[in-house]
């Protein structure tokens, strides 16, 4: 296996044994790399340590102390750990280098990386971006936050493939050299305060994507974004990246953009329909929006307008994102799961013609809701509120008529009741995280369609 750049050393220090931690502790033991792995959580190694055993990788399981540096020439590190722990800040006060497991894998890897980042969205464009270009032929891997671990794709994909990655500001948090062929800033909204602070710190995470890129790459931004188009051009890079755009708002001069009813394909100046927004399965202007975007992210890598055609009128979309989960007794479930923060919850709730009966809450991040009150008040019949947020939001939402759910069972039932008088939609859009409840978002999704399914079979008795 070749590399497109060496690895900072030969003994790596695995931080965190879960998903991303296993596959790039596989793939640099197949590097010839001397690896060891920690994790400071017992029930990880409770869960995992026979896998790890199988393959014979080191773990040192209950561990994350700055003593494990001794004899290590870098650090993997995992994004679901902070990236201010002792170890971490033990490690840079060493001059011992902290690499995410993305830039692992952009190392190891020979194909051009297509990345994708932005607080929503992330997940569509990126399934979207590759089916398009496998659409036009190309071979392609998906990988990253979307699910799977760049490490386990990306050294799969041929030197004339492409790797289509799903970023997280976590992740990019510990780039130092990942230079993406093409690059896509999809929108920047307040999330993960908790974690960055404030939005400058969190905008400055997602312009980490673009700082190495040069002019033989391609940067795409979102025109309608005046967050992102303020921190278009990173400050220190030595050439600018090629600029590409995409807006439903009016045409844009390179990229893709929405011309009333049609999507049109830019090309320097040029422009192209390419088929109605209608023909799309696809519902919502985010994702328009998000369709725009994957158009505007493939077409420097050869996609042809027929190939693109065909794949958007076809594309139906990922799961838990205002995903058709059943019908009971007239009432139309839609699950909405993936969407996290309040700027999600919003595009949802704007999604629909007819008042909904909303389930929401989880574990809030730090979010303010106040600035949703209106909308809410305009687009909510009823509000259910579950989880660690609820009183928050219940205080930011005041006067809406809501009642409280200890279990998501319990929650769906009484939507069901509320939305049966004039068969209104409900919703599952929580607005927060998911980890006061569930496994992770996906976890709770496929609950609630499970819980669904039960009401339909059981003939609607909640």
């Amino acid at each position: 296996m070749s590399e497109r750049m060496p690895m900072p050393g030969r003994k790596p220090l695995i931080v965190g044994a879960a998903r991303s931690g296993l596959a790039a502790a596989r793939l640099l033991r197949r590097l010839g790399a001397e690896v060891l792995v920690c994790d400071g959580a017992a029930e990880t190694g409770a869960r995992l340590a026979g896998e790890f055993a199988r393959d014979g990788i080191p773990v040192a399981w209950g561990q994350d102390g700055p003593e494990l540096l001794r004899g290590r020439d870098y650090l993997v590190w995992s994004p679901g750990i902070r990236i201010d722990h002792p170890l971490a800040r033990a490690a840079r006060a060493a001059g011992v280098p902290v690499l995410s497991e993305l830039e692992v894998a952009w190392r190891a890897s020979r194909a051009p990386f297509l990345c994708v980042t932005g607080t929503n969205g992330k997940s569509t464009v990126t399934d979207l971006a590759g089916a398009l270009l496998r659409g036009a032929g190309r071979s392609v891997e998906v990988c990253g936050n979307i699910g799977r671990p760049a490490c386990e794709a990306a050294p799969r994909a041929p030197a004339d493939g492409v790797v289509v990655a799903e970023v997280s500001s976590f992740q990019l948090e510990t780039v130092d050299r990942l230079e993406p062929k093409v690059a896509v800033w999809l929108n920047l909204t307040p999330d993960h305060l908790d974690r960055h602070g404030d939005l400058a710190n969190y905008g400055a995470m997602k312009q980490r994507l673009f700082r190495r890129q040069d002019a033989g790459d391609v940067a795409v931004w979102n025109a309608d974004d005046p967050e992102v188009m303020k921190r278009r051009i990173p400050a220190g890079i030595p050439a600018a990246p090629a600029s590409a755009f995409f807006s439903i708002a009016g045409p844009v001069e390179d990229g893709a953009y929405a011309d009333g009813p049609a999507l049109m394909l830019a090309q320097h100046g040029r422009a192209e329909r390419l088929m109605a927004a209608g023909e799309m399965k696809l519902r919502g202007r985010h994702n328009l929006a998000n369709a725009l975007a994957a158009v505007a992210a493939v077409t420097p890598l050869g996609a042809s307008p027929d190939a693109i055609r065909r794949v958007l009128h076809d594309y139906a979309g990922l799961e838990h994102r205002m995903e058709p989960a059943g019908v009971v007794d007239g009432v139309e479930f839609v699950n909405d799961s993936k969407a996290t923060n309040v700027a999600s919850l919003t595009v949802a709730l704007r999604s629909f013609e007819r008042k909904v009966v909303l389930i929401a809450g989880g574990r809030d991040k730090g979010q303010d809701f106040r600035p949703l009150a209106e909308l809410v008040r305009e687009t909510v019949k009823h509000l259910v509120l579950i989880g660690e947020g609820a009183d928050r939001i219940a205080q930011a939402w005041a006067g809406v008529p809501a009642s409280r759910a200890a279990t998501l069972a319990e929650a769906v039932g009484q939507a069901l009741e509320q939305a049966r008088p004039d068969s209104s939609t409900v919703l599952l859009s929580p607005g927060c995280a998911s980890f006061d409840m569930f496994q992770d978002y996906e976890d709770r999704g496929r609950q609630f369609k499970a819980e669904v399914e039960r009401l339909r079979v059981e003939g609607g008795v909640s």
